[in-house]
């Protein structure tokens, strides 16, 4: 089965509810009691694994920031982070 193209129909129930096929949500990866997100975009809408979606946002939203602050390794983030933790146990923060 082709993950970025799948079609499949289901009848809307009673208030609306739809049953998301076993195969759309293994390709979200969500089961009973998870959450999804749908995103309306003019006539398409997308069913999407929030958890996943706001990774992916954060990511777009972040591009760019370690160039721009000059960090060049993970080192820099982790040594940037035990900073933050030493200055707000001195209460700066």
């Amino acid at each position: 089965m082709n993950i970025e193209t799948f079609v499949d129909n289901v009848r809307t129930m009673q208030g609306g509810k739809v049953e998301i096929p076993p195969d759309v949500q293994k390709i979200l990866g969500v089961s009973e009691g998870s959450r999804v997100t749908f995103i309306a975009d003019g006539e398409y809408v997308r069913i999407v694994n929030p958890a996943i979606y706001a990774m992916r946002e954060l990511q777009k939203a972040m591009e760019g920031a370690a160039e721009e602050v000059g960090w060049k390794s993970d080192d820099d983030v982790v040594e940037y982070i035990m900073e933050m933790r030493r200055k707000q146990d001195e209460g700066i923060y």
